[in-house]
């Protein structure tokens, strides 16, 4: 029988209510070898004909499972096959498709290598097929970073023979260089890290050798290590560059080993603990979590999470309840450091959750067999794919947040209070404005402004829509939600209703909180602010509250308000030169004549009293000049985020 060990300071759940806390909401019985997300959590999954002359299929759901398109690239070939392995997003909800290219039916070889991108509407934007002809190499999976570069592991032919190998594309599918392992043998795994570097772990042909690397994005070997081990392993970083690395203690599976190695890659510890691990995740308290079978290998799902020091800080050996998982394909850890597993009982998919505690979250199985993989989406649900597709709902109560800030365009230091001359002139949007600028939401997409919501005068009248970003503890780069809200003339920060705090269905856990407006400097708190279901007030305006990066506000009195400027909305003010936000102004007036104006809607109203002016009292030029310092018109000022 299957038994739960936890430290003195965990208190067990009942398992009698955990099947309230997740649902399956759509279930389709779609293949998918692997799952990914967009920023909308439109759903991708991809599949192949496994016949000679097949190809790969790449399909796209809505987040309510909603067939949106499926796509495919017809490689003409009646003796190969395009075998998918793989499937990434970019930030532009592109689509990046990793597979090997086969050849017979019977006892097929490995042909090619290839990657392939996708449109968000399904269009192939290019295709790369490598390397020679015959020469053994495959995929396995990849990784894309912000810019829309790829990462591709799998195995190529390098100068010790046939090895792991990573491959680094352009966004436009350029081959930016090659990485191949000293000879360990195949790839299991490559992860981004929080210090912007990649970790691979790869496995022996022949053997019990685990080898894991830690690479620079430009691919260079940062250090190397090998382990003896019966199962293969895993590894993974933390935010203070150090990374935790996994295998079963050889030459017995019935414990697993952690090491925790230093940015340079010299060891600070390893133990043994009791579980039989193969993956390991970390959190953003920067502790690790291994999942696996419980000691000794038998069915079933089991955690063990460890400090940073390495101290055990407890073990549920029986997170997947009666249902004895087999089939483990992929951990991974949500914001609020619960960690989750994707399994199979060979009769069903199945996905268990353990909360950060180490008591059991909730544990569940959808019909279609095994899984191949899952996702997590800005909206809290699990998606999961392998015999079938389905999409869970968890039950998050969300977080509230009430931030203030001061807009220095229409910010008025006699009052300490914004100019709301946008409403009185009949000028704001009743929908979010940012989409059209090119911002793309983590998340559902932002509410429109309530009925009534813009007849309320005085100090709580609206002034506009601003932008708000919740940023990872453990990594200020990484978004993990955003939306818009609205900012009343007395700086308070409010929900589409006017009055609220703002919203956010995420769990509760501590977030970087950055704040952005349409022709206004971002702006993001130092350090990660706890956020729970009461509201927490965040003031910008407040010099108490400290800022990332250097002068992200600007002083007015006793009060802090953000830059203005932003005319061209790439978190950067210039005066003059390429993509400055002054000639923006005069191209809206019209271009010839400056003391022209334009009344409206416009990024170019820097100080938002509804009317565009280059030149005279009140213009929209001179504060741009005032904000990169009023002297030097080639200086620059950019927008504090990481």
């Amino acid at each position: 029988m299957k038994n739960i060990l936890l430290s003195s300071s965990i208190v067990l759940l009942a398992t009698f209510s955990l099947s309230a806390q997740v649902t399956v909401d759509w279930n389709v019985l779609e293949v998918g070898l692997s799952i990914a997300l967009d920023q909308q959590n439109n759903v991708f999954t991809v599949n192949y004909d496994g016949n000679l002359g097949g190809d790969i299929t790449l399909t796209k759901r809505s987040s309510t499972g909603a067939l949106l398109w499926t796509a495919a690239y017809d490689q003409t070939s009646t003796t190969r096959t395009d075998r998918a392995t793989w499937v990434a997003t970019d930030l532009q909800g592109n689509a990046i498709v990793t597979g090997t290219i086969t050849s017979g039916f019977s006892n097929p070889v490995n042909a090619n290598s290839l990657v392939e991108k996708f449109s968000p509407t399904g269009q192939l934007l290019w295709r790369v097929v490598y390397e020679n002809d015959f020469d053994g190499s495959s995929t396995r999976k990849c990784v894309v970073d912000r810019a829309g570069f790829i990462y591709v592991l799998g195995i190529g032919t390098g100068p010790n023979g046939q090895v792991t190998k990573v491959k680094k594309f352009s966004p436009a599918g350029v081959p930016v260089w090659d990485w191949f392992d000293v000879g360990i043998g195949g790839p299991i795994n490559i992860k981004f890290t929080p210090d912007s570097a990649l970790v691979i772990a790869h496995r022996g042909v022949t053997g019990s050798v685990n080898g894991y690397t830690k690479l620079t994005r430009n691919g260079a070997t940062i250090w190397n290590y090998t382990a003896n081990s019966i199962t293969v392993g895993d590894l993974a970083g933390d935010a203070l560059g150090n990374t935790y690395l996994v295998h079963t203690a050889y030459p017995s599976s019935s414990s697993s080993i952690i090491r925790k190695v230093s940015p340079s890659g010299t060891l600070i510890w390893q133990n043994s603990y009791p579980i039989t691990a193969y993956r390991v995740e970390v959190g953003s308290d920067n502790a690790p979590v291994i999942s696996g079978f419980p000691s000794g290998g038998s069915g079933g799902a089991a955690f063990l999470k460890a400090d940073a020091s390495g101290t055990q800080l407890w073990v549920n050996n029986n997170v997947d309840g009666p249902e004895n998982y087999l089939l483990h394909a992929q951990m991974m850890m949500d914001a609020s450091n619960n960690a989750y597993l994707c399994a199979g009982t060979l009769f069903a998919m199945g996905i268990c959750k353990v909360n950060s505690d180490g008591s059991t979250g909730w544990f569940i199985t959808t019909p279609s067999s095994y899984s191949n993989g899952f996702v997590l989406g800005s909206d809290q649900a699990v998606y999961v794919t392998g015999g079938g597709t389905a999409r869970l709902a968890q039950q998050v109560p969300g977080v509230l947040v009430a931030p203030s800030v001061f807009l220095e365009g229409p910010f008025v230091s006699a009052t300490e209070l914004m100019n709301d001359g946008l409403r009185a002139a009949g000028l704001l949007p009743l929908a979010d404005p940012y989409p059209a600028l090119g911002y793309v939401h983590v998340g559902p997409p932002s509410p429109s402004i309530s009925a009534g919501v813009l007849s309320t005068t005085g100090p709580n009248a609206i002034v506009d829509h601003v932008l708000l970003e919740l940023r990872a503890a453990n990594n200020n780069a990484q978004l993990v939600a955003s939306r818009t809200a609205l900012v009343q003339r007395d700086g308070d920060v409010v929900d589409m209703d006017g009055t609220s705090p703002v919203t956010f269905t995420v769990p509760a856990a501590s977030y970087f909180v950055a704040v952005s407006h349409r022709n206004h400097l971002s702006c993001m708190t130092a350090a990660a602010v706890p956020l729970g279901g009461n509201s927490t007030p965040v003031d910008f305006t407040s010099t108490s509250t400290l800022t990332y990066g250097t002068d992200a506000r600007k002083a007015v009195g006793s009060v802090q308000v953000i830059w203005a400027g932003d005319v061209t909305f790439n978190d950067q003010v210039k005066y003059a030169g390429a993509n400055n936000d002054r000639d923006p102004i005069l191209a809206r007036i019209g271009g010839s004549v400056p003391t022209n104006t334009a009344n409206g809607y416009y990024t170019e109203d820097v100080n938002m009293d509804g009317v565009v002016k280059y030149a005279g009292v009140d213009n929209d030029r001179d504060p741009i000049l005032l904000t990169i310092g009023g002297v030097v018109p080639t200086a620059v000022r950019n927008a504090q985020l990481p």
